[in-house]
């Protein structure tokens, strides 16, 4: 088993800190103290979720972990394209250094921290997994 955590990246920190930080400070500013209490409870769910954001390959099982929102499992015999990208959809991915994995007519965005490493024991795997570099 080896475990893959999500790659923290510096845009969205320095995004998500700014608005629950600085909407923190004028609640504050306005005696809003339970809102306060509120926007560091959102901190504190959002940080639990990038700690429990994973990509765990077991044996030929590729299962994607994100706190209690995400848990899902994939055949890495059926992942037919891995693609580099930096789409900013929606996904278990705390950075927009990424990766779309394609899986029949699915497909998912997640950001493994050692993405080479992440490729190169999928392709292990599955041989005949199509990887798309994005052009730098």
């Amino acid at each position: 088993m080896t475990r893959y955590p999500s790659k923290l990246g510096i845009g969205i920190t320095i995004f998500t800190l700014s608005v629950i930080v600085g909407s923190g400070i004028f609640m504050f500013l306005d005696g809003e103290i339970l809102a306060v209490l509120i926007n560091l409870l959102v901190l504190i769910l959002i940080y639990i979720l990038y700690k429990s954001t994973n990509y765990i390959i077991e044996g030929s099982i590729l299962r994607i972990k994100s706190g209690f929102l995400i848990n899902e499992k994939l055949s890495i015999k059926d992942i037919t394209k891995v693609v580099e990208t930096n789409n900013i959809m929606s996904a278990p991915a705390f950075s927009l250094d990424r990766l779309e994995i394609k899986y029949g007519r699915k497909s998912i965005i997640i950001s493994p921290i050692k993405k080479a490493e992440f490729i190169k024991q999928l392709m292990t795997i599955n041989p005949k997994i199509e990887v798309i570099y994005k052009t730098k």
